[in-house]
C-alpha cells in the first residue's frame, strides 16, 4: 500500500529501479510488488516497464465518494468541539450563494438562537460563509459579488464590496472567520473553511457565543479548536496539504 501511494503521488511513471531506492529493498522484491499490484488492477504497465495508477482507482474513487456523509464524517469532531468550548457548534455546506445548516449542536452554555437544521443563511455576514468565500476563486467570488446584494443583518454588517474583499483576503490568511454582530446582533461567531480532496471548500465549520464574550482570553483557544476541527473533517474528506 506505501507503494502503491507513492505511485499515485508521483508526478512521472515510476520504475523497479525507483522503488527499490525509495523502499530500501530488493529488485526481485519491487517487481513482486509491482505485479500484484499490476495483476490486481490497481496500476497500468508501459511498454518500458514502469507504472502509473490504473483507472480502476478513478472506479473505487466515484463509489467512495457517492457513499461519503460529510454530516456522519464530522459528527465526532463537531461533538468534541462542543465540548471543548460548551458553544453551540454549526456544520453548514454551501448550496449556490447560501449556505444550509446540515447539523447543529448545542452546547451547555448555549445562547437561544434561530438556527436549525435545513434552514438556509447568507454567506456574507457570517462566520462560516465568510470562512467559504475567502477560499473561492477570484472568478467565483466575483460573480459571487454581482449577483448577491449585502443587506444590512446586524449592526456590524459589512455592505460594500470592496470592504468585504479585502476582510476575505484578512480571512483566507488567518485560516478563520468572525461574526462580530454582523448576522445578528448579541451574537459572535468564529468559523473556518472544509476542504474535500480537490482543495475545493464547500462546507464549514463554526460556533456562535454572546457577543459580550468577544474579548474573553479564552477565545484564542475557541479558534484554535475550531481550525483543528475543520482541519480533521477536511482529512477525512481527502484534503491533503
Amino acid at each position: 500500500m506505501a507503494i502503491l501511494d507513492y505511485i499515485v503521488n508521483s508526478p512521472t511513471p515510476v520504475s523497479a529501479t525507483e522503488i527499490t531506492r525509495e523502499f530500501d529493498m530488493s529488485i526481485s522484491n519491487a517487481y513482486k510488488y509491482l505485479d500484484d499490484l499490476y495483476r490486481g488492477g490497481l496500476l497500468t504497465k508501459n511498454k518500458d516497464r514502469t507504472y502509473v495508477p490504473s483507472f480502476k482507482l478513478v472506479e473505487y474513487g466515484s463509489i467512495i465518494l457517492k457513499r461519503i456523509n460529510i454530516r456522519d464524517l464530522s459528527q465526532p469532531h463537531l461533538v468534541d468541539l462542543m465540548v471543548k468550548t460548551g458553544q453551540t457548534v454549526h456544520l453548514v455546506v454551501k448550496d449556490g450563494n447560501e449556505g444550509v445548516y446540515i447539523e447543529k449542536i448545542e452546547g451547555p452554555n448555549s445562547l437561544p438562537m434561530l438556527s436549525r437544521i435545513g434552514m438556509r443563511m447568507n454567506l456574507y455576514a457570517t462566520g462560516f460563509g465568510k470562512a467559504i468565500l475567502a477560499n473561492l476563486s477570484e472568478q467565483e467570488l466575483e460573480e459571487y459579488l454581482k449577483t448577491v446584494k449585502l443587506e444590512k443583518r446586524g449592526k456590524n454588517t459589512v455592505t460594500a464590496p470592496l470592504e468585504l474583499k479585502k476582510q476575505l483576503n484578512q480571512i483566507k490568511k488567518m485560516g478563520y472567520a468572525i461574526d462580530n454582530e454582523e448576522n445578528e446582533n448579541g451574537i459572535f461567531c468564529i468559523g473556518a473553511p472544509i476542504f474535500d480532496y480537490n482543495k475545493k471548500v464547500n462546507a464549514a465549520v463554526s460556533i456562535s457565543m454572546s457577543a459580550s464574550k468577544k474579548e474573553d482570553p479564552v477565545i484564542e483557544k475557541y479558534i484554535f479548536y475550531v481550525k483543528d476541527c475543520a482541519k480533521k473533517i477536511s482529512k477525512l474528506l481527502g484534503y491533503k496539504d
